[in-house]
């Protein structure tokens, strides 16, 4: 499988959904070093100090919304080309738009139950640790 864990950045501000998804991804073999931020401040402050091979990201969270925080993200030399995977309850064809204009490498809607989580969290692996390949420079720093 994978030598070395991928840092993952979920930004999540629903505990109950941020559960799941943590849960889901340590039965993933640990090939994930998860950390949470609970919302856009958080997520800026970590992605400046700490590199992150991905970010999920939901879009409906209080202060700075997931879309914006997305523009903000891609905005930034360090970030730009990080693979951001919006994972939202939000099924609106403007939001799924709005997110992949402002840069979004996939939408996700949220799974609603805990195998669905297991199931996302396999298909995450599958796809975006073992078959894709980054850009030069997009490894983990440690």
């Amino acid at each position: 499988m994978v030598s070395t864990p991928k840092r993952l950045l979920l930004v999540e501000d629903d505990a109950h959904d941020a559960r799941f998804v943590k849960r889901a991804f340590a039965q993933v073999d640990g090939t994930i070093d998860l950390a949470l931020a609970a919302d856009a401040e958080d997520a800026i402050a970590q992605l400046a100090q700490t590199h992150f091979d991905y970010v999920l990201l939901d879009i409906k969270m209080p202060g700075s919304d997931g879309i914006e925080l997305l523009r903000r993200i891609r905005r930034g030399p360090a970030t730009v080309l990080i693979p951001i995977i919006i994972l939202t309850s939000s099924s609106n064809p403007t939001d799924v738009l709005q997110c992949y204009r402002a840069g979004a490498n996939a939408y996700v809607a949220k799974p609603d139950s805990v195998s669905g989580y297991r199931h996302f969290a396999e298909a995450f692996v599958r796809f975006w640790i073992e078959n894709t390949i980054l850009p030069p420079g997009m490894t983990s720093r440690r």
